[in-house]
């Protein structure tokens, strides 16, 4: 469960109060006029989130390859975070037209604590936790990487993580990840009314139900188009189609047409042209019925 560093507009905080840029007599301010106020703050943005690849040299992870994925798939060895770059931002704010210069000594990197809201983690000894956190360093003028990698298996757990970065209690950056395991998609229907419900989400099978054990045409309709079609089943698509057309849903007599080849294209437009579909009777060649 390790994390590695972070992104966004930081709060602004005044010069006197920000620790983490030296405020000496001559180095830090130098200004013609005493009306003049200035704010200092740290601005960040992110480059790339997904699934992160470690990069190394000489065996050591020298940073991290940062593939767009969603979901992000939980597996042992693999990892997940963004990478940014962040800079000091310097805001004057004039009160008359007076000159006034304010040289900041700048520094290369700043303490910062990692946050990581996430589902429940059961630890080895019963520990339940929903959030983790670490202390890390941001720096400045180059990329920072802030990574979780998934070392047990009581972390693989689905739901969202949310990973931010604070510097003195205030949010830099955060962003939310969507972890899941990606279903497994469902095997290639060949006969109606029997599948593996398990492979399905939940709304599609109420539908498939509807569809098969109350002979409701729409279901079987909404079944095959967002469902089965959905998984680039074309088969599958047309055999509940045409189930929806065989129960008197026109626009199943179509689509299942539009997706068949030769005679079976045929044989759905006639049927939708006997339901007096017109634009099956069209695809046919026919007039519609009386």
């Amino acid at each position: 469960m390790k994390f590695v560093q972070v992104f966004s507009i930081i709060c602004l905080f005044s010069l006197q109060a920000c620790s983490n840029i030296p405020n000496e007599a001559g180095s830090t301010e130098d200004m013609a006029e005493s009306s003049n106020e200035h704010s200092v703050g740290i601005n960040a943005s992110i480059d790339a989130k997904g699934l992160a690849t470690p990069r190394k040299m000489n065996g050591l992870i020298v940073g991290y390859d940062i593939t767009p994925s969603f979901p992000i798939a939980p597996t042992l060895g693999t990892g997940f975070g963004f990478t940014y770059n962040a800079s000091i931002a310097v805001n004057m704010i004039k009160k008359d037209t007076s000159s006034a210069k304010i040289l900041v000594d700048v520094p290369r990197k700043v303490p910062v604590t990692i946050t990581v809201k996430h589902p429940e983690i059961t630890s080895t000894d019963g520990t339940v936790t929903t959030e983790s956190s670490w202390k890390d360093i941001l720096y400045f003028g180059r990329p920072n990487y802030v990574i979780w990698n998934f070392e047990s298996e009581s972390e693989l757990v689905s739901g969202k993580w949310t990973v931010s970065v604070l510097e003195k209690g205030t949010e830099i950056v955060s962003q939310s990840f969507l972890v899941m395991n990606t279903p497994t998609k469902p095997a290639q229907i060949t006969q109606v009314c029997v599948i593996d419900e398990a492979k399905y989400p939940r709304h599609l099978i109420s539908q498939y139900q509807d569809c098969c054990m109350k002979d409701d045409a729409s279901a079987c309709y909404q079944f095959a188009w967002k469902g089965v079609e959905r998984f680039k089943d074309t088969v599958g698509a047309i055999l509940y189609y045409g189930r929806a057309c065989d129960l008197g849903d026109i626009s199943g007599c179509r689509r299942a047409g539009q997706m068949s080849e030769g005679d079976s294209e045929a044989k759905w437009y006639n049927k939708g042209c006997d339901l007096r579909d017109f634009d099956s009777c069209i695809e046919v060649g026919r007039s519609l019925p009386n």
